[in-house]
This record gives C-alpha cells, sequence and structure tokens, in this order.
C-alpha cells in the first residue's frame, strides 16, 4: 500500500512539473525573448489560461503526502521549513507580478513586475531543482526521524552538507534550464 501512495505522489509531483514547468520557464526567458511590451503580453498570454491551475498539482501532492505519510510530511517540513517559506514566497511574487504588470499603465510599474516575474521564476526553479538534488542524494535523520540541515554551507569540498551546496546548486542550475528549454518551446508554440 505504501509504494501506490509513494506512486501516487510521486505522479502528482511530476504532473505539477510538467504542467507548471513550462510556466516557470516562459517566465524565465520573459525578459530575454520579448523586447517590447506587446510581445510581453504575448508571453503571458500564452501562460495566461493555464498558469494557476497548474499548482493544483502541487497541492494535492504535498496534501496526498501529509495523508499517506505523516511521519515524512512532518520531518521534511520541519527540515526544509526554510527553503519552503522561500519558494511559498517566490510562488506569492509569480502570481503579483502576473496579476498586477496589467493594472497600471506606467514606464516603472510594468518593467518592475516583468523583472519580479523573472526573477522570481528563475530563482523557483533553482529552489525546486535544489530540492530534487536533496531528495535523490538523501538526507541524514536523526534517532527521533528528524534532520536538519544548514541552509548553505561554506562551499568547500568534503564540508558539511546543507540545503544549497555544490551539488544542489549544480541540480538547480540544471533544472532551471531544463525548464527554461521547456517554456521555449511552449512559447515557440503558442505565439
Amino acid at each position: 500500500m505504501e509504494t501506490l501512495w509513494f506512486s501516487l505522489v510521486a505522479v502528482m509531483i511530476a504532473m505539477y512539473v510538467v504542467l507548471d514547468g513550462f510556466d516557470i520557464g516562459a517566465g524565465i526567458i520573459h525578459n530575454f525573448v520579448a523586447t517590447d511590451d506587446a510581445e510581453r503580453r504575448k508571453v503571458l498570454a500564452s501562460i495566461g489560461p493555464v498558469w494557476d491551475g497548474n499548482e493544483v498539482w502541487l497541492l494535492a501532492g504535498g496534501g496526498t503526502l501529509y495523508f499517506a505519510f505523516p511521519k515524512l510530511y512532518a520531518s521534511s517540513f520541519a527540515g526544509f521549513y526554510l527553503p519552503l517559506i522561500i519558494v511559498l514566497w517566490l510562488l506569492i511574487l509569480r502570481a503579483l507580478a502576473i496579476e498586477f504588470r496589467s493594472h497600471i499603465h506606467s514606464d516603472l510599474w510594468r518593467p518592475f513586475w516583468d523583472v519580479v516575474f523573472g526573477g522570481a521564476s528563475l530563482l523557483l526553479a533553482v529552489f525546486f531543482g535544489a530540492a530534487l538534488g536533496n531528495v535523490v542524494r538523501g538526507v541524514s535523520l536523526d534517532a527521533r526521524g528528524d534532520f536538519f540541515l544548514p541552509l548553505w554551507t561554506d562551499f568547500r569540498l568534503g564540508a558539511e552538507v546543507g540545503i544549497l551546496d555544490w551539488y544542489t546548486i549544480l541540480v538547480g542550475v540544471l533544472a532551471a534550464a531544463t525548464l527554461t528549454l521547456h517554456g521555449s518551446l511552449w512559447v515557440a508554440l503558442k505565439t
């Protein structure tokens, strides 16, 4: 039964990455491929109908993880508390940038939200990749089944591992590159 629940959580998280990955990738390339406001609106219009619905998969995966594996949910959310709060704020900033960008027609307002949208998308991809790197590498648990890792290390070779170290940052950069390609293909298809 645990294998079934684990597979279900993995499918939900994978669906989030596939379906919301092009949104994140489009956000990363948003400021680089679109040279003027009309082109930026086209990029945003390509993800507009689906961007917020895709995050349901992330919520469903987290809720299923809580239901099926409460101890894993508790220890992982306690150990990764700060990075998860950062990811939450990045998701909020992306949503605010998409929604607020068109409210005021100003020379400062739209470029500000364009930079917020691109920066939050890039950092979100890197943090999701770093999370994947930590899952693949594994984290050390204490006798109670809890763990705590520092947010970052001193980045020396052979130093203590952290949530952000050379390996996880490398996986994060690779994830950002992959999602950028995913978003580029989506924008090319839809515009």
